[in-house]
């Protein structure tokens, strides 16, 4: 498990959507896919939000997969993240100052 971030410093509010989303994808979910379409259709702001988390969410894969903190249920997602999170920061398309430091704290 990832011990780096400081869990005091998130809010109750953010706690309670990532619990909320791990129920829902640990017994509700029924087809990734066609939630992905759902949310897709919300307000276009909320799109870009929503985007935001889902890129948060890959980021902290990605760390996960360079450091190690990953096993065998989610190696692929893990270094799947990395894939998409470097490449990203590799074509310019987005800019992350505080990775690469954030890649080397243990």
């Amino acid at each position: 498990m990832n011990t780096d971030i400081d869990v005091l410093k998130i809010s109750e509010n953010d706690r309670n959507f990532a619990k909320s989303f791990e129920d829902f994808v640990n017994g509700r979910l029924s087809s990734p896919r066609n939630t992905g379409w759902v949310m897709s259709c919300a307000h276009r702001y909320l799109q870009t939000q929503m985007f935001k988390v889902v890129l948060a969410f890959i980021r902290q894969l990605a760390i996960n997969h360079h450091k190690r903190y990953y096993d065998d249920r989610n190696e692929w997602a893990t270094r799947l993240s990395a894939h998409i999170y470097d490449y990203l920061l590799s074509s310019g398309e987005y800019c992350d100052f505080e990775y690469e430091e954030e890649l080397k704290v243990n």
